[in-house]
C-alpha cells in the first residue's frame, strides 16, 4: 500500500499543474490558498468510507500508520524520524505501534550469556 501512495505521490509532484514555489501550498484549495486540516480530515474520511473502512480514520492516525508500517519494514527509526519531520526520535517512537506478537518473538530471540531465556 505504502508503494502505490508513494507511486502517487511521485505523480503528483511531477505533474505540470504541481506547485514548485517552495512558499506554494503543497495541497492548494480551490482557491490556490492551502487546504485546511478539516477539508484534509474530511476528504480522508470520504475516501475511507468509499473504501469500506469502518473504523475511524482520520489524517493523525494515518502518520501513526506509516510510521509502524514503515518501522515493520525495516525502516529505521531515524529514517522515520526524518521522514515525519521530527526534532528528536521519541517523537517519532510515539507513533510505531509495535504489535504484541512481534515483542513476543524479540523476547524470544533473547540470550544471555549463550543461553537461549526466551518466554
Amino acid at each position: 500500500m505504502v508503494d502505490q501512495l508513494y507511486d502517487h505521490f511521485i505523480r503528483y509532484l511531477n505533474h505540470p499543474k504541481t506547485p514548485t514555489d517552495v512558499d506554494a501550498p503543497m495541497f492548494p484549495s480551490k482557491t490556490g490558498t492551502f487546504m485546511h486540516g478539516d477539508a484534509i480530515g474530511k476528504i480522508v474520511r470520504r475516501v475511507a468510507e468509499q473504501a469500506g473502512i469502518k473504523q475511524r480514520i482520520t489524517p493523525h492516525r494515518l502518520r501513526h500508520s506509516f510510521a509502524t508500517d514503515m518501522y515493520m519494514q525495516g525502516v529505521a527509526p531515524e529514517a522515520l524520524q526524518s521522514m515525519m519531520g521530527h526534532d528528536h526520535l521519541g517523537e517519532t517512537a510515539r507513533y510505531i505501534h509495535i504489535p504484541m506478537q512481534r515483542k513476543q518473538q524479540a523476547l524470544e530471540q533473547l540470550t544471555i550469556n549463550g543461553d537461549n531465556h526466551g518466554c
